[in-house]
C-alpha cells in the first residue's frame, strides 16, 4: 500500500522523506494594478535541504505555515512573516504534511505519516503541541476547512473520493470520484471548489456548496495537467507551470488563463503549491 501526499508518492519504509525531491517554500508579493500583476520581492523562506511544502497562511496574514524536512521526516513550521524568524510546531514519531490553522485559531490540523504507515487527520495545539486525531478511520491526503466543524476532504481509497467530514458526529458523505488536491474555500462565497480528475486529459475546476451537495458546477479547465491553484478573489484563479504564473477570470465569457509573470528570472522552476493572503503569495518550487 501506498499513500499520496503533496504530489509525492510516500513509501512506508522508514526514512522515505529522505528520498523525496527537494522543495522551498518562496513568499512573493503579489499586486493588482490598473495594467496587470506585478510579482515582486521574493524571498526563500524554507532555505532548508530536502522537502519543504503545502504552504497555508493564518488568517490574519501574518505567518505561513508549512511542513519541513527536519532530521529526516517532516515536521510543521511557523514562519513569521513580520519578524523573518521560525518555530517548531510538532514533534512526534511520524511526519506531518498539509498544515493548517482551524478555524478557532487555537489548533493547527495536519496529516500525519506514523512509521507504521498509519495516516490519519491530527489537530496540534499551537500553545504546546499537544495532539489527538480527528477522524480514526480515514486515510486522508488533502483537506479545507469549511467551519469549525466540517472539513472537505480528498480520501484515499479505490477510488480516491471527495467527502465533507462532519468532525463532531464523525460521519462523512461521499460528494464525487477522482478529485484533485486542490480544495480550497472560494473567498466571499458559501462554496468549495475541487478539481475533477475523472477525465485524464481535461481537468476541471468545479465548486459544490453545503447544503445542496447534489449540485456540482463547472468553473473552469485548469491549465493543462495542472492541479495546484488558488483564488486571489471570489472570481479569480491563480496556477503555475514550471515557471510561469496564470491567471482567470472565472466570469468572463470567455474563460483563458492569462501568463502574469515568469518566475524564472528569481530562479524558480516547478511551481506546484500555492498560497496566497492579502497581496502576498506563497509558493511551492524546486528547491536544493
Amino acid at each position: 500500500m501506498k499513500h499520496f501526499l503533496g504530489g509525492l508518492i510516500l513509501s512506508l519504509l522508514p526514512g522515505a522523506i529522505l528520498s523525496q525531491t527537494g522543495t522551498e517554500v518562496y513568499l512573493f508579493e503579489l499586486a493588482h494594478t490598473a495594467t496587470g500583476y506585478e510579482v515582486s520581492a521574493p524571498l526563500n523562506i524554507s532555505d532548508n535541504e530536502g522537502y519543504d511544502n503545502q504552504p497555508s497562511f493564518t488568517k490574519d496574514g501574518k505567518a505561513i505555515l508549512f511542513a519541513s524536512t527536519r532530521n529526516g521526516q517532516t515536521d510543521i513550521l511557523w514562519y513569521n512573516i513580520e519578524t523573518d524568524t521560525k518555530k517548531w510546531i510538532t514533534d512526534t514519531p511520524g511526519g506531518e504534511y498539509s498544515p493548517l490553522l482551524m478555524p478557532d485559531e487555537k489548533y493547527i490540523s495536519a496529516v500525519r505519516l506514523d512509521p507504521d504507515g498509519l495516516q490519519l487527520l491530527y489537530k496540534y495545539s499551537v500553545k504546546d503541541g499537544s495532539y489527538e486525531p480527528l477522524f480514526e478511520d480515514l486515510v486522508v491526503g488533502y483537506y479545507t476547512w469549511f467551519s469549525d466543524n466540517t472539513v472537505f476532504s480528498f480520501v484515499l481509497g479505490d477510488p480516491q473520493t471527495l467527502r465533507v467530514l462532519n468532525i463532531n458526529e464523525k460521519h462523512t458523505t461521499i460528494l464525487a470520484e477522482n478529485p484533485g488536491r486542490s480544495i480550497h474555500r472560494i473567498p466571499s462565497s458559501k462554496s468549495i471548489s475541487f478539481i475533477d480528475k475523472s477525465d485524464a486529459d481535461t481537468w476541471i475546476i468545479k465548486s459544490i456548496t453545503p447544503g445542496n451537495e447534489n449540485l456540482i458546477e463547472v468553473i473552469a479547465e485548469t491549465l493543462p495537467q495542472v492541479e495546484d491553484m488558488v483564488w486571489l478573489d471570489g472570481e479569480t484563479v491563480l496556477m503555475g507551470k514550471e515557471s510561469q504564473l496564470y491567471v482567470l477570470n472565472t466570469q468572463a465569457k470567455t474563460k483563458q488563463w492569462k501568463l502574469i509573470a515568469d518566475l524564472s528570472k528569481h530562479g524558480v522552476s516547478g511551481i506546484t503549491r500555492l498560497a496566497f493572503n492579502n497581496g502576498k503569495l506563497a509558493l511551492v518550487a524546486s528547491g536544493k
